[in-house]
């Protein structure tokens, strides 16, 4: 994606809504959501994780 500059603040805040987004848009949009899903090195476990205390949740925090 290109980078913009903006001369005012109320252009630049006009400049991140896409009112009406074309086939090109949403591929851009997928293909940045896939780039940074990469990037993101913290895997997250599924589920609810129950913990009888809070040091035990530390224990657990410092596992990953």
């Amino acid at each position: 994606m290109p980078i913009k500059k903006y001369s005012t603040f109320n252009d630049a805040s006009k400049g991140l809504w896409v009112l009406n987004p074309d086939d090109k848009y949403y591929v851009a949009l997928k293909n940045n959501f896939a780039f940074w899903s990469k990037l993101s090195s913290k895997k997250q476990k599924q589920g609810i994780t129950k913990f009888k205390d809070y040091q035990e949740f530390l224990d657990s925090k410092s596992k990953f």
